[in-house]
Order: C-alpha cells, then sequence, then structure tokens
C-alpha cells in the first residue's frame, strides 16, 4: 500500500507529463471574407457580399477573437474610405432588420438566442432532474426555499432582449471600426475577369493565383447591382 509519500513522489515524478490546455491567443485574428464585385468600368462601380452573421458571431467571442476584413476584388483602385462608408451603411441596414424582427418576435438560429446558456435550457431539458433538485432544496431548508434557490442565478439577471440587442450592436460596431481601420484586399482571379470583361485588363499585382474558386454563392451573385449578405 503506498504511503502519503510515495504518492506525492509519483505525482511530483508525473507532473512534466501533465500538459495544460493552451489559451486563446490574446486578439487572435479572424478573416472574415468580402467580396467584391465590379459591375462596370468604373473603380467605384461595385457592390459587395458578406456574411453578417458571421461577423456578428465573431464579435461576440470576446477578446480572443479580432475578426479582420479580407476583402475579394476584381481590382484594388477603388477608394477606400468610401468603401468603408458603405460597408457601415450595409451593417446599419441590417441592425435595423434585427431590431424589426425583435419587434415582430421572429425567432432567430443567430444572435437572438440571448436565453441560450442562462440555464432555461436545462430546465426546459431535465424536467424530471429539476424537480428533484427543488424537492431537495425543500427538504435541506424545512420549507424555507427562496426564488434564487430554485432558478439558476443567471435568469434573475437576464436583461430584456431590446437591451442586450442594443448592447450587441454597440460592441459590434466597434469591431466594424477596428476592422475598417485594417483590411487586406486581395485580387482573385475570377473577379478580375468579371470586372474587366473584353477590355484591357489592369495590372496583375496583388493577385493570389492560387486562390480557391469563389464560393457557389458568390458566383449566382455575379449578376446582381445590390450589396447583400448571406445567411
Amino acid at each position: 500500500m503506498k504511503t502519503i509519500k510515495s504518492a506525492l513522489s509519483e505525482l511530483k515524478g508525473r507532473l512534466p507529463e501533465i500538459r495544460l490546455p493552451e489559451m486563446p491567443t490574446l486578439g487572435r485574428e479572424v478573416a472574415i471574407p468580402v467580396y467584391l464585385i465590379h459591375t462596370g468600368p468604373d473603380p467605384e462601380a461595385y457592390f459587395f457580399i458578406f456574411d453578417f452573421e458571421e461577423f456578428v458571431e465573431r464579435s461576440r467571442e470576446g477578446i480572443f477573437v479580432r475578426p479582420k476584413l479580407k476583402l475579394w476584388a476584381g481590382r484594388e483602385d477603388f477608394n477606400r474610405a468610401e468603401f468603408a462608408r458603405q460597408f457601415r451603411v450595409s451593417f446599419g441596414r441590417e441592425f435595423e432588420a434585427a431590431r424589426l424582427a425583435l419587434v415582430a418576435e421572429k425567432k432567430s438560429s443567430g444572435w437572438f438566442g440571448w436565453l441560450k446558456g442562462t440555464g432555461s435550457d436545462l430546465i426546459v431539458n431535465s424536467i424530471a432532474g429539476f424537480i428533484a433538485n427543488v424537492v431537495l432544496l425543500v427538504a435541506l431548508s424545512a420549507g424555507r426555499m427562496v426564488l434564487s434557490q430554485i432558478l439558476p442565478a443567471t435568469l434573475s439577471r437576464v436583461k430584456s432582449d431590446a437591451t442586450k440587442l442594443e448592447q450587441s450592436i454597440e460592441e459590434t460596431k466597434e469591431k466594424v471600426d477596428a476592422a475598417l481601420r485594417d483590411f487586406d484586399v486581395t485580387l482573385h482571379s475570377d473577379l478580375y475577369f468579371h470586372a474587366f470583361g473584353e477590355r484591357p485588363h489592369g495590372a496583375y499585382e496583388g493577385m493570389d493565383f492560387d486562390a480557391w474558386p469563389l464560393p457557389n454563392f458568390v458566383q449566382k451573385h455575379l449578376g446582381d447591382t445590390e450589396t447583400t449578405s448571406w445567411w
């Protein structure tokens, strides 16, 4: 039978073998693709496609993630400041749509799942276990039971959907502004030939010749004229 001393010695010898999980890198960049599609010879004639919900979800992951725009385009001689303005306008439209959806009490699988993780799902999905805990609390407290002992503490602190939405919008706006201060523009061959067509082509500088083909959801919108986001 091992003594306490021998057990401690064995544990000490095994410590170098124990590896703790690596913490996320502070401020880790996460590339959010944006596809800029030109619709004519004017470098300012374009629209763009991006994943609004992905940007929002990444923004909500906290200090360990910093969304960064990776802009795929067919040409790079467009005005960066004007693009930033249009990008903010597009986000503004999405925010307004989110508010209207909230008012209409529509359910969403995206950033409207405010109660997820608060403990309410535990009550719904495990009624028997919840009742058992209530009975146990009653027995232990001899009937002197308060609501905070029954329900998860987080439920008593749940903010209104409107408050959480506004808070999320403000936090996302900050991430958008940060992303627009530092974004990459990379030429994609498919967007390049779509932008110039049969006209004389511009320089190939900045072209990523190893880039994957455009996703299907981008290809089918090459003929569109308005900025959009996909879900």
